[in-house]
């Protein structure tokens, strides 16, 4: 009988740093915000007793959050790498974070899960931090004379569509036709769909049955969507639905449409 070989993955030097320096980092940053509260309360005299801190609001509050926290580390590690750590340290990842990884990544034309990936992620995470602290800095220090341009009625209606226009960026940027890597996943979108539809049916449901929303359990919709993402699109990966295939295969048959196109208009 043949004895099973047990593969063993050689993690590159440079992820092999990062993972050691990174998760050091993070038990300091936990170390320090978890004490920090406790410091100036118990310097003002005004330590909270345990019931006053755990009731039913904040309860409520973790039942959405905890789950959030589980399925943006799912979701978002794979694609952030070594960067993870201090991409969830500094926060603002899906507005911030997260874009600027994956943009540099993308004019880098490297991939999500490699060395030179993470390490590009790393830096443009590294320089999106140092940058918000400047910008936070100045806009403290310089808080009195730019607060009236806030107050125009301009800037007012602007900033409603800022969200908006953010989230409507990101997703031009990942159903984009820009292509970086050698490969391309061809019809992803069809992955999305059955969770789609499983949303608009439960919002539904609830909208019918007691006339809330599904904001309350949001949390807990993207943890049980996760696993119906990956299963869908396994089973339509299986079927020929989507498929995986090499970026110079899908930039020929772009260009022979295109050939086609042009013959037609003649």
């Amino acid at each position: 009988m043949s004895k099973k070989t047990k593969q063993t993955t050689v993690m590159d030097p440079f992820q092999a740093w990062c993972h050691k320096w990174s998760r050091l980092g993070t038990v300091i940053m936990l170390a320090y915000m978890i004490a920090l509260p406790f410091i100036v309360l118990a310097y003002y005299h005004c330590m909270p007793t345990f019931g006053e801190v755990i009731n039913l609001s904040t309860i409520s509050i973790l039942m959405i959050y905890i789950p959030v926290g589980i399925s943006e580390a799912l979701s978002y590690t794979p694609i952030l790498g070594s960067s993870t750590y201090l991409t969830f340290i500094t926060g603002n990842i899906m507005n911030l974070k997260l874009p600027v990884a994956v943009n540099a990544m993308k004019l880098a034309k490297k991939e999500a899960n490699t060395p030179e990936g993470e390490a590009i992620s790393c830096v443009a995470v590294s320089v999106s931090s140092i940058m918000t602290v400047i910008i936070l800095a100045l806009a403290a220090l310089l808080s009195s004379q730019i607060s009236p341009i806030f107050e125009l009625p301009a800037v007012k209606t602007a900033s409603n569509y800022l969200i908006p226009a953010l989230f409507g960026s990101l997703t031009l940027g990942l159903f984009s036709s820009t292509k970086a890597g050698k490969k391309v996943v061809k019809n992803g979108i069809a992955g999305v769909i059955p969770v789609l539809v499983i949303v608009a049916v439960l919002a539904l449901f609830v909208r019918i049955t007691s006339g809330g929303s599904l904001f309350g359990a949001i949390g807990f919709l993207i943890l049980f969507m996760l696993p119906v993402a990956i299963i869908s699109s396994r089973i339509m990966w299986k079927k020929g639905i989507i498929k995986v295939v090499d970026n110079n295969e899908t930039a020929s048959s772009e260009s022979v449409s295109q050939k086609a196109d042009d013959k037609k208009e003649v």
